[in-house]
């Protein structure tokens, strides 16, 4: 029980540091640049995503070697591939709730945090597959 919490600490951590990312750069393309708001979003989704498998492999998940990173990598970024559409789709049922962008952007990606974690914890980096720490 104490090791799971402190996993789920150390997942809002990475997390928490994927989001400021995340929320940087599509301020950045939102705003600055103009960019479409989902189209955006789904840019910062990617970026953000590159760091977050890192940092969730090496520091959330303590895999400690190299097997089955390839494979990891693969349903990591399947299934962020996946979540992105879902989060241009969350993010669009947020915006008929509040017209404001950012608080809507806010409001789905609280959502899909618990999504994630239940994906990286039993389908991406599963304590059977691979050596952790």
């Amino acid at each position: 029980m104490q090791r799971s919490l402190i996993q789920f600490a150390r997942y809002l951590l990475v997390g928490g540091l994927t989001y400021c990312a995340d929320l940087s750069v599509f301020l950045l393309l939102f705003n600055v640049f103009g960019m479409d708001l989902l189209f955006a979003n789904m840019i910062s989704k990617v970026l953000a995503g590159v760091f977050s498998f890192a940092a969730h492999r090496a520091f959330t998940f303590r895999v400690i070697n190299a097997k089955g990173r390839a494979q990891q990598a693969v349903r990591y970024f399947t299934l962020l591939a996946l979540n992105i559409p879902l989060s241009a789709l969350i993010l669009s049922a947020m915006l008929w709730i509040t017209s404001m962008e950012v608080v809507a952007k806010i409001l789905s990606d609280v959502l899909l945090v618990l999504i994630s974690y239940a994906q990286s914890k039993f389908i991406i980096f599963k304590r059977n597959e691979t050596s952790h720490e």
